[in-house]
C-alpha cells in the first residue's frame, strides 16, 4: 500500500497533526524518500521545522505511534527499509538509555537467536516395518 504523500506545508501539517503526538515521518522529493525521522515529544513541531527548511516541492507521510519506544522501532524499520535512499547518514538513537536496540539490526537479530533455548538434538530410533503379516507371510 502506498501511503498519501501530503505537501510539506504548516496549514497542513497542522490540520493533521495534533499538538503533542509521538510518531515517525518520512519526506518526499518526486524521485523518492529524502529524509525519515521521528518526535518522542512532537510530531507538529517537528515537521513545521522541516517545513520552515525543505524546499517548496516536497511532501511528508507520518504514523502515530502509541508509545516512544514504538516510535523508535517504526524509525529503525523505516531506517533499514529505505535508508540508503535517504539522506539520512545515522541509525536512529534509542530514546533514553537502557532502552532495548533497534530490533531490526544484524547484531540485534544475533543476540536474540543466540538467547533462545538450544535443543540437543534427539536421535530417534528407526523404526522398522515388520514384512511379515499376521498370517506369518512375507511380503516384499
Amino acid at each position: 500500500m502506498n501511503p498519501r504523500r501530503m505537501l510539506l506545508t504548516p496549514w497542513l501539517i497542522r490540520a493533521c497533526i495534533p499538538d503533542g503526538t509521538v510518531g515517525t515521518y518520512t519526506l518526499w522529493d518526486s524521485a523518492g524518500p529524502v529524509y525519515i525521522g521521528r518526535s518522542d515529544t512532537c510530531l507538529r513541531r517537528r515537521l513545521l521545522e522541516h517545513a520552515a527548511k525543505w524546499p517548496v516541492g516536497i511532501y511528508f507521510t507520518f504514523d502515530v505511534s502509541h508509545s516512544v519506544h514504538d516510535a523508535f522501532t517504526m524509525e529503525c524499520s523505516l531506517f533499514h527499509a529505505l535508508g540508503d535512499t535517504t539522506t539520512n547518514i545515522d541509525h536512529p538513537p534509542r530514546p533514553r538509555l537502557g532502552d532495548p536496540p533497534c530490533p531490526f539490526c544484524a547484531s540485534s537479530f544475533h543476540a536474540t537467536r543466540g538467547n533462545r533455548l538450544q535443543m540437543a538434538p534427539t536421535k530417534t530410533p528407526i523404526q522398522t516395518l515388520s514384512t511379515t503379516s499376521s498370517e506369518g507371510h512375507s511380503h516384499d
